[in-house]
């Protein structure tokens, strides 16, 4: 009896630690979540989560034909110290990690700060945006179809604004 269990435990631990290491690699992968946890536990705030955003994830998605997906937004109003715009900026690039590349920073002398950090992920470009203005801070992760972002930097006013125009440039629809 005692060889019985002697088997079952090194088994039963090896099953354990399968299950739980898919949920292990994925927690350990630098995110939306990680950014909002740094920023309330440096400034001691809580995030507003907007209700139903899987909701408008979803629609945003349907509407723009697979365009737009991973919709998530967290706001955080009043924050209790005002950060400076340079340590708010290091705080979202070292919870984003290496991964994602700064894109866009934008200070402004009142001490607002607009960040957006950029990952490619296949045929997408994955953005986190972080708007800073007078004591509100905006936190947006979006997931975007990189031809049409492509196509809506080389033309912003003109046709990348439909979701649905030709690939091939033509600018009609598909």
């Amino acid at each position: 009896m005692k060889s019985v269990a002697l088997i079952f435990v090194p088994v039963a631990t090896i099953a354990a630690v399968a299950a739980i290491l898919p949920f292990t690699v994925h927690a350990a992968r630098p995110d939306f979540d990680t950014v909002v946890t740094a920023v309330e536990q440096r400034y001691g705030a809580h995030a507003q989560k907007i209700p139903l955003m899987g909701l408008v994830s979803f629609c945003a998605r349907v509407a723009t034909g697979d365009g737009v997906k991973g919709l998530k937004i967290a706001e955080f109003d009043h924050l209790p110290a005002a950060p400076d715009t340079a340590e708010l900026n290091r705080l979202v690039s070292d919870s984003l990690g290496s991964v994602w590349q700064p894109f866009v920073v934008d200070r402004s002398s009142s001490g607002d700060l607009s960040v957006i950090y950029v990952q490619p992920d296949g045929q997408a470009m994955r953005m986190m945006i972080a708007d800073y203005d007078h004591g509100e801070l905006d936190l947006v992760r979006i997931e975007v179809n990189g031809e049409r972002l492509a196509r809506w930097m080389h033309d912003p006013g003109g046709n990348a604004r439909h979701h649905n125009y030709a690939s091939d440039g033509s600018g009609t629809p598909d």
